[in-house]
């Protein structure tokens, strides 16, 4: 998968499925996710270890002091992520870990953003 700007660019081997002259669809990438301010200064924070190379996602605590929020709120727009991004039945470790890997992966966040400096 290529991403450039909003656009993704998938490349598949032709000699995979000669009968199919169609383009496939990336449905399960959920690259359209529509994020409101709030949820995507949360999901950049949790993403924000992943600026150090053996980073690791943000505790709620963390995520709550960066951007002046109660953890509950924090919980409550994890919640939102995780179902914004279809992350069901995983422990909550991993779910974090599986929302945080799928923001970068997707392009939905960057190192850019990782290295920006949140206004308080």
């Amino acid at each position: 998968m290529l991403r450039i700007g909003r656009s993704q660019v998938a490349f598949r081997d032709p000699r995979a499925d000669l009968q199919t002259s169609s383009t496939a669809l990336g449905h399960d990438l959920q690259s359209n996710v529509e994020l409101t301010v709030t949820q995507r200064r949360v999901l950049v924070a949790l993403c924000r270890p992943f600026a150090s190379e053996f980073g690791h996602p943000a505790t709620n605590q963390d995520i709550a002091e960066e951007l002046g929020y109660s953890v509950e709120a924090v919980k409550t727009h994890l919640r939102t992520l995780f179902r914004k991004f279809a992350i069901g039945d995983l422990p909550q470790n991993q779910k974090r870990l599986e929302l945080a890997e799928r923001a970068r992966r997707l392009g939905i966040v960057t190192d850019r953003d990782l290295h920006e400096h949140i206004p308080t």
